[in-house]
């Protein structure tokens, strides 16, 4: 009731249209119908020659926009790809150089010789992969064995935390 008597008060009915969203947008449609209008008029008073040469005037700078803008595109499509090729090259001749360096820098400070190294290698391997296994085996529940307490209440840890346990098989 009291929005009725303020709009009564300031002079506007209750149910105008420039409260309503179809009021605005007939506002925002006049709007762009006189600022056209106003356009019109300017090209009309300020145009320097007639509409016809006006319009070809026009027309030659697009088309000498359109052609200097395809150059440009073209321009930046050879650029960019000239660019792409580089680093491609740039990425390969530092993954070579990488390779290099780190063998180097292995040969120079392998405590014993390739042989050796693979022999330990492989033995490791084996033993973490006996390790895995039987860890495996004794937290699967077997069929028609119920579940150990002991088996449930084991932690089960990381391959990274039975590796330094001194008391597993590793």
């Amino acid at each position: 009731m009291s929005d009725i008597k303020n709009n009564m008060e300031n002079g506007t009915p209750a149910d105008s249209p420039a409260d309503s969203p179809a009021g605005e947008r007939g506002g925002f449609v006049a709007l762009a119908v006189l600022a056209a209008a106003l356009g019109v008029g300017a090209a009309v008073l300020l145009a320097p020659d007639e509409g016809a040469k006006t319009r070809k005037r026009v027309g030659r700078g697009l088309r000498s926009l359109q052609g200097d803008a395809a150059e440009t595109v073209a321009q930046l499509r050879r650029e960019i790809g000239k660019r792409r090729n580089q680093s491609r090259r740039e990425k390969r001749i530092i993954a070579v150089a990488g390779l290099l360096i780190g063998a180097g820098v292995a040969a120079l400070l392998a405590p014993e010789s390739g042989a050796q190294v693979r022999r330990r290698l492989g033995g490791t391997l084996g033993r973490i992969k006996v390790g895995a296994i039987d860890r495996i085996e004794r937290l699967r529940p077997r069929e028609g064995e119920p579940a150990s307490d002991a088996a449930e209440q084991e932690e089960v840890r990381s391959v990274q935390e039975l590796g330094r346990d001194p008391n597993t098989v590793f």
